[in-house]
Protein backbone atom coordinates (compact mmCIF):
# COMPACT_ATOMS: atom_id res chain seq x y z
CA UNK A 1 0.00 0.00 0.00
CA UNK A 2 2.81 2.65 0.93
CA UNK A 3 3.85 2.28 -3.29
CA UNK A 4 0.31 2.66 -4.17
CA UNK A 5 0.37 5.96 -2.24
CA UNK A 6 3.47 7.53 -3.35
CA UNK A 7 2.98 6.54 -7.21
CA UNK A 8 -0.53 8.60 -6.20
CA UNK A 9 1.70 11.42 -4.14
CA UNK A 10 4.11 12.07 -7.68
CA UNK A 11 1.15 11.73 -10.17
CA UNK A 12 -1.09 14.29 -8.42
CA UNK A 13 2.26 16.17 -8.30
CA UNK A 14 3.52 16.36 -11.76
CA UNK A 15 -0.41 17.19 -12.50
CA UNK A 16 0.13 20.52 -10.59
CA UNK A 17 3.94 20.89 -11.78
CA UNK A 18 3.43 24.53 -14.23
CA UNK A 19 5.08 23.61 -17.80
CA UNK A 20 6.10 27.29 -17.33
CA UNK A 21 8.67 25.97 -14.74
CA UNK A 22 10.61 23.70 -16.77
CA UNK A 23 10.93 27.01 -19.33
CA UNK A 24 14.75 28.62 -19.49
CA UNK A 25 14.63 31.99 -18.25
CA UNK A 26 15.77 34.62 -20.89
CA UNK A 27 19.16 34.98 -21.55
CA UNK A 28 21.01 38.16 -21.48
CA UNK A 29 20.39 38.94 -25.03
CA UNK A 30 17.06 38.64 -24.98
CA UNK A 31 16.75 40.95 -21.93
CA UNK A 32 19.42 43.43 -23.67
CA UNK A 33 17.43 43.01 -27.12
CA UNK A 34 13.99 43.65 -25.49
CA UNK A 35 14.76 46.74 -23.09
CA UNK A 36 16.45 48.35 -25.81
CA UNK A 37 13.32 47.93 -28.10
CA UNK A 38 11.07 48.83 -25.25
CA UNK A 39 13.18 52.18 -24.60
CA UNK A 40 13.49 53.00 -28.90
CA UNK A 41 9.66 51.42 -28.75
CA UNK A 42 10.54 48.98 -31.73
CA UNK A 43 9.93 45.32 -31.56
CA UNK A 44 12.25 43.10 -29.91
CA UNK A 45 12.56 40.91 -32.93
CA UNK A 46 14.36 43.51 -35.30
CA UNK A 47 17.17 43.88 -32.43
CA UNK A 48 19.69 41.53 -33.41
CA UNK A 49 23.17 40.69 -30.75
CA UNK A 50 25.78 41.23 -33.46
CA UNK A 51 29.05 40.62 -30.98
CA UNK A 52 29.69 40.17 -27.33
CA UNK A 53 33.06 41.34 -25.33
CA UNK A 54 33.21 40.14 -22.22
CA UNK A 55 29.61 40.91 -20.27
CA UNK A 56 28.90 43.55 -22.88
CA UNK A 57 26.67 43.06 -25.68
CA UNK A 58 26.60 44.50 -28.82
CA UNK A 59 23.33 45.65 -30.42
CA UNK A 60 21.97 46.69 -34.08
CA UNK A 61 18.71 46.96 -36.00
CA UNK A 62 17.85 48.31 -39.03
CA UNK A 63 15.28 51.15 -39.23
CA UNK A 64 12.30 49.75 -40.88
CA UNK A 65 11.04 52.88 -43.24
CA UNK A 66 15.00 53.70 -44.34
CA UNK A 67 17.34 50.94 -43.18
CA UNK A 68 19.78 53.09 -41.39
CA UNK A 69 21.49 50.93 -38.50
CA UNK A 70 21.24 52.14 -34.99
CA UNK A 71 24.10 50.47 -32.62
CA UNK A 72 23.63 49.76 -28.81
CA UNK A 73 25.82 48.37 -25.98
CA UNK A 74 24.47 46.49 -23.23
CA UNK A 75 25.13 44.61 -20.12
CA UNK A 76 23.46 43.18 -17.22
CA UNK A 77 23.81 44.21 -13.66
CA UNK A 78 21.74 41.80 -11.23
CA UNK A 79 17.97 43.20 -12.46
CA UNK A 80 19.52 46.15 -14.14
CA UNK A 81 19.98 46.96 -17.47
CA UNK A 82 22.49 49.41 -18.35
CA UNK A 83 23.28 50.82 -21.73
CA UNK A 84 24.85 52.88 -24.42
CA UNK A 85 24.46 54.32 -28.04
CA UNK A 86 27.13 53.15 -30.12
CA UNK A 87 29.15 55.43 -30.03
CA UNK A 88 28.47 57.19 -26.97
CA UNK A 89 28.72 56.86 -23.31
CA UNK A 90 27.47 54.17 -21.01
CA UNK A 91 23.62 55.21 -19.11
CA UNK A 92 25.24 54.81 -15.71
CA UNK A 93 25.21 58.64 -14.25
CA UNK A 94 23.08 59.02 -11.46
CA UNK A 95 20.66 61.62 -13.28
CA UNK A 96 20.34 58.69 -16.23
CA UNK A 97 17.08 56.99 -16.53
CA UNK A 98 17.31 53.38 -14.76
CA UNK A 99 16.40 50.06 -16.77
CA UNK A 100 15.54 47.25 -14.61
CA UNK A 101 14.07 43.77 -15.53
CA UNK A 102 11.50 41.00 -14.08
CA UNK A 103 11.01 37.86 -15.12
CA UNK A 104 7.71 37.18 -14.54
CA UNK A 105 4.24 34.55 -15.26
CA UNK A 106 6.05 31.45 -14.48
CA UNK A 107 9.06 32.55 -16.77
CA UNK A 108 6.64 33.16 -19.72
CA UNK A 109 7.16 37.25 -19.54
CA UNK A 110 9.44 39.68 -19.46
CA UNK A 111 9.10 42.82 -18.01
CA UNK A 112 11.16 45.78 -18.76
CA UNK A 113 10.61 49.09 -16.14
CA UNK A 114 12.06 52.38 -16.99
CA UNK A 115 12.58 54.47 -13.64
CA UNK A 116 12.89 58.23 -14.64
CA UNK A 117 14.30 58.99 -11.34
CA UNK A 118 11.13 61.73 -10.23
CA UNK A 119 9.45 59.07 -8.86
CA UNK A 120 7.25 58.16 -12.14
CA UNK A 121 8.09 55.28 -14.30
CA UNK A 122 7.15 52.85 -17.22
CA UNK A 123 6.40 49.42 -17.22
CA UNK A 124 6.11 47.13 -20.66
CA UNK A 125 5.31 43.67 -20.57
CA UNK A 126 6.54 41.07 -23.12
CA UNK A 127 5.60 37.43 -23.55
CA UNK A 128 8.03 35.50 -24.50
CA UNK A 129 7.14 34.94 -28.43
CA UNK A 130 7.27 38.37 -28.85
CA UNK A 131 11.01 38.50 -27.98
CA UNK A 132 12.14 34.91 -29.45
Amino acid sequence: MPIASRLIAVALLSATMSPASAAPLFDAGSICRTAVAAMTDRDPKIMQVTRTVGDVLFLAYARPIDNFVWDYRCKIEGNRVVWASEPGRWRDDPKDHKVFFEIVGGGEQLRIIEDQGDGSATKELFERDQIQ
